[in-house]
């Protein structure tokens, strides 16, 4: 079957968005014809890649990167401490349970007791950490500080132009008039639409997961489904180009969306897990599946230049001991067995992962055994080309006291960012707006 790709872009993106709509459930058998391109046009074809994980709700990152050197670590935590032992629970003088040990990095930082795997990587100068990132004038509201970290921009009102980091990154990087697989350039797995994607030209692709990603079916006449998608596809491939908007860009917008799920099917059919190493040990694991989808979309070789995922249930107000090791656990897991199947397809090097949250959380422990919301935080960088065994960003006891309420930032979250952009070929001063500190500390590669 032959399609028209012709392609304009005078309004695409509301009609892409209601014409890809469809591409939800059901799948549709491939148009073998159709070949996937480089979807990310605009940079260097070596095979790069970036992994966004964000870890929602606000990580506490001083339960994560441990300062166990300073005393007001202590001071400050009394119960939810992981220098101290007891039951794993906090309330008892110390949260880290009987047995478990933390894992050594560099003056006097240790990771927490579930991270081994990423303890390992550490060993393997694979993990460099920044601490306290963060931005200017500090916002502890959620909604705001996702908003800030999603457009890229602190004064979203007077300097944002509504689009998301990654949004302006797809407009410049993934929109060619020549290919329908630039969506593919920029991938959202299991996180829905987050406004780190809002564009204006090529809207970056969504999905929840490479089975789903389907052409819908019509409830009443599911076993019409192929016959109705080979008469769609067929209208489209004859059907003349329409002279005027919104015409056009409904045409494209559909033939568009019957091909990214054509490619998508096409490209991932072959993909196996032959070492199982998508087989969660620690019982469900959201973050995991999402890696696994990943794994997938890359062995459709479709040039993706970012994948962004996460994982939620980081905003720990009480009884945190128990639910961040879980949650410390589940991003391990995540981490090590994603790292591994890179490994088995010789993609390790090829690949950075960075892990972000929206904020840190407070100096000091709340009433309920948990912490309120803070400000500066940890960034995890990994990948087979990352040097690590680095930490930057340092703390003193005075900036943990309970009157300093919560750690500020030495370093703006843009510039962690900027570093991944521009080793994977892009220009980080198209994609964010305002200027910022760039200290010149962060060497990753």
């Amino acid at each position: 079957m032959k399609h028209d790709h012709s392609c304009t872009h005078c309004s695409r993106r509301s009609f892409i968005k209601g014409a890809a709509a469809g591409a939800g459930l059901l799948t549709v058998a491939p148009i073998w014809s159709l070949r996937p391109t480089y979807a990310a046009g605009g940079l260097p074809n070596n095979g790069r890649f970036v992994v966004v994980i964000n870890m929602f709700g606000g990580n506490d990152g001083l339960n994560t990167v441990v300062p166990t050197h300073l005393s007001e670590y202590l001071n400050v935590r009394p119960d939810i401490n992981l220098i101290n032992e007891g039951d794993g629970s906090g309330g008892s003088g110390g949260a880290r349970p009987a047995g478990e040990s933390l894992h050594a990095l560099s003056g006097g930082y240790e990771l927490h007791y579930s991270l081994a795997d990423m303890g390992q990587m550490w060993t393997d100068s694979e993990l460099y950490v920044i601490n306290k990132v963060g931005y200017p004038r500090a916002n502890l509201s959620h909604f705001t500080s996702m908003d800030i970290y999603s457009y890229g921009v602190r004064d979203i009102d007077g300097n944002g132009d509504g689009r998301g980091w990654l949004g302006r990154l797809a407009d410049v990087y993934c929109t060619d008039p020549t290919d329908p697989l630039a969506p593919l350039g920029i991938v959202s797995v299991g996180v829905g639409k987050r406004r780190d994607f809002q564009s204006d030209e090529t809207d970056p692709l969504i999905m929840s997961n490479v089975s789903g990603f389907r052409v819908d079916s019509d409830n009443d006449f599911p076993a019409d489904h192929d016959l109705r998608q080979k008469m769609v596809e067929d209208q489209l491939a004859v059907e003349p180009d329409p002279s005027v908007e919104p015409g056009v860009s409904i045409q494209n917008a559909n033939k568009q969306a019957y091909d990214l799920v054509d490619a998508v099917a096409q490209g991932t059919a072959a993909w196996t897990d032959p070492n199982s190493r998508y087989v969660t040990g620690i019982g469900s694991n959201s973050l995991l599946n999402n890696m696994r989808e990943i794994s997938k979309m890359l062995s459709g070789d479709f040039g993706t230049k970012v994948f962004y995922t996460g994982i939620g249930g980081f905003d720990t107000h009480s009884n945190q001991a128990g639910r961040h090791e879980t949650l410390m656990s589940r991003l391990n897991e995540a981490l090590q067995r994603f790292k591994l199947d890179m490994q088995d397809r010789n993609r390790w090097n090829d690949c950075t992962i960075l892990v972000v949250s929206e904020f840190g959380r407070r100096n000091f422990e709340n009433g309920s055994d948990g912490t309120d919301h803070g400000h500066g935080n940890v960034f995890f960088v990994t990948g087979g080309r990352v040097q690590g065994q680095q930490i930057v960003g340092d703390m003193q006891n005075s900036e943990l006291t309970q009157s300093a309420r919560f750690l500020g930032f030495d370093y703006d979250f843009r510039e962690v960012y900027a570093a991944l952009l521009a080793d994977l070929g892009a220009d980080p001063a198209l994609v964010f707006p305002e200027s910022y500190t760039n200290t010149g500390d962060i060497s990753l590669y």
